[in-house]
């Protein structure tokens, strides 16, 4: 009978051993038919939960999303999306497989911009015309950029909603379509969370549908991000830091598209143009007198006979 038993026992584990093999040489063999593209997606490993930043900014890890750290996710970003360098990138949010989030955006980018801090002042009264203007003059280069790489490049880019700055959470909101051809378009959502030295960007992508699910959600992720002190936007030291010098150009060009503004400069500008011309008909008109002025007359007479 022990004979019997232990014949049983050796015959279920060799049942169960070929089972496991199977399964495992069936992965593999799933895994080597994957895209070399894929196998790298495969490899990367993602967290949850709580999880510091390059630069000390903590990030709790909403629930549904999974974090992509700064390496892997420039590489997600950079090698297989197809997007340019960004020196101040910090990681990648991610919606988890099969999770709601799944269907709302594709992903939401952190980096951080250390352009110098941005006054209140500033942020109400930047013209975001004259902001547009600079983003597109830098979408230009960019799509050089694409050309030579051979990828598709952005046709346009202008405002799906009124840009707006927070005062109470010290949050700018960038909303932009981005258009890729005639029937190809998406959401460009970024938040940007001013500051001790410029400002913690999140932009997230999306579908043009989703435009009023990130109006809820992109709000909501200011509660996530925890800053560290020293680098709050209540820490600005006007005596050591840096301010934003990109906002002192688009403000000016904001008060020449502003049409008060526009109306005391052409006057400021025709003044200067009389107040030369005057300059240079008073100059004219004394050289013009200065050439009529008769010679003096001879002192003494040559007489031509003593030649």
């Amino acid at each position: 009978m022990w004979k019997a038993f232990a014949y049983f026992l050796f015959t279920c584990l060799a049942v169960v051993s070929r089972a496991f093999a199977g399964v495992g040489e069936d992965s593999l063999n799933r895994y080597d038919m994957l895209d070399p593209e894929d196998k790298l997606c495969a490899s990367f490993i993602y967290q949850q939960g709580t999880v510091v930043l390059n630069n000390g900014v903590v990030l709790s890890v909403p629930e549904g999303y999974r974090f992509l750290d700064a390496v892997q996710g420039r590489t997600l970003v950079e090698r297989l999306w197809g997007n340019p360098q960004n020196p101040g990138f910090l990681g990648l949010l991610l919606p988890q497989p099969g999770s709601r989030p799944d269907s709302i955006l594709f992903g939401i980018e952190i980096s951080m911009d250390e352009t110098g801090y941005l006054s209140q002042q500033e942020a109400l009264q930047l013209n975001y015309t004259a902001l547009m203007q600079k983003m597109q003059q830098h979408l230009q280069q960019e799509n050089n950029w694409r050309n030579k790489k051979g990828l598709s490049t952005v046709t346009d880019m202008y405002w799906a909603l009124p840009p707006a700055y927070h005062e109470t959470d010290n949050t700018q909101h960038l909303v932009r379509i981005l258009q890729l051809g005639k029937n190809v378009s998406f959401l460009n959502y970024e938040m940007r969370i001013l500051t001790r030295t410029g400002a913690l960007s999140l932009t997230a992508v999306a579908n043009t549908s989703q435009l009023n699910t990130l109006q809820t959600l992109m709000p909501s992720m200011v509660g996530n991000i925890h800053m560290p002190v020293g680098q709050r936007y209540l820490d600005f030291n006007p005596h050591t830091d840096q301010i934003a010098a990109w906002t002192e150009r688009v403000l000016r060009m904001g008060e020449l598209l502003d049409a008060r503004h526009f109306f005391e400069w052409l006057l400021n500008t025709w003044l200067f143009v009389a107040v030369c011309l005057v300059m240079v008909l008073f100059i004219y008109l004394m050289q013009y007198f200065h050439r009529r002025r008769e010679l003096p007359k001879q002192f003494f007479h040559v007489d031509e006979r003593l030649n």
